[in-house]
């Protein structure tokens, strides 16, 4: 099997299993903001570790501390989108607490269209026609998915659309602006994914501060880490280094395909194994033509105004 396939397959296995480990975790009383300063901490660590094996320890630290550290400026305009992630990253804990797994992946998919619109506002890029209609398929799509009646549970299903659906718009414009700042610089991703992950981190433990005292002084910092937050937190850390090697050794469209993959999975997942989704006839539309949508995107990528 060859590498770009061994990584797709790793990537519809690593988001589906995200889906289901937070979706299984969210009874469990620990600190959403603790799991997420873990997790970008992590991310630090191993971006660290990759340029110290590309670069060699002392002109690791060296690059760090004149680009990281001296330029104290730029790593503060990195601090924007890393503030937005940090954000966004809690929202999609609490919306999978309250939305099944195959709504929330489906749901999810509505950070395409806020990515392209902040893609034409930022960045100067042209959606065509069929660009333009596969967005408008997908929010059809989408909206059948939330066409169903109540399951009469306990949780709260209003409160997980709007999480999911401010989570697709900080997910955009964090994105778009991220790419706009590694476009405008000689800097590799690796020493930006350290400057990001290193602003989410002070971000998020400035949220601890501001948020969890009562939860930290009364159950401690790590209550409740059992090893399914452990695999939270290397998913959800691991997750995005893995779709850059998805896009190095694949291509754009074959990572779409994982996605539509996820998705039929977390799908079937929800009926037979969780019992937590009822297949009706606007779910099932509305499934098709998200997966669809997704894929008939991508097949027409955007272009610059210079173009």
């Amino acid at each position: 099997m060859s590498m770009k396939y061994v990584c797709l397959t790793v990537l519809v296995l690593q988001t589906v299993s995200n889906v289901l480990l937070v979706r299984k975790s969210r009874h469990l009383n620990v600190s959403i903001p603790v799991v997420v300063v873990c997790q970008e901490f992590l991310k630090l660590i191993t971006s660290f570790v990759v340029i110290c094996y590309s670069e060699g320890l002392l002109k690791a630290v060296a690059c760090i501390k004149q680009h990281v550290i001296q330029d104290w400026l730029t790593t503060l305009k990195v601090g924007f989108p890393a503030f937005l992630y940090v954000i966004q990253n809690q929202l999609l804990f609490i919306s999978l607490a309250n939305l099944d797994p195959a709504t929330y992946q489906i749901t999810y998919q509505l950070k395409i269209l806020t990515t392209a619109v902040f893609s034409i506002l930022l960045l100067g890029k042209r959606i065509s026609k069929t660009q333009w209609l596969s967005l408008a398929i997908l929010t059809v799509g989408v909206i059948l998915v939330q066409w169903r009646p109540s399951q009469g549970s306990s949780e709260n299903p209003v409160l997980g659309l709007t999480c999911i659906l401010i989570a697709c718009v900080t997910s955009g414009f964090a994105g778009v602006f991220f790419e706009m700042m590694l476009k405008q610089s000689q800097q590799s991703v690796w020493l930006r994914n350290i400057q990001l992950a290193l602003c989410s981190c002070l971000v998020a433990m400035v949220n601890i501060a501001l948020t969890e005292q009562g939860h930290v002084k009364t159950v401690g910092v790590f209550h409740d880490f059992q090893p399914i937050i452990i695999g939270v937190i290397f998913s959800q850390a691991y997750g995005g280094l893995l779709i850059g090697l998805v896009v190095k050794y694949a291509d754009n469209i074959l990572k779409v395909f994982a996605t539509s993959i996820s998705i039929l999975l977390s799908s079937l997942i929800g009926i037979y194994y969780l019992n937590e989704i009822t297949m009706t006839l606007s779910f099932a539309i509305g499934l098709i033509l998200v997966c669809c949508s997704t894929l008939l995107y991508s097949t027409t990528p955007a272009k610059s105004k210079a173009e």
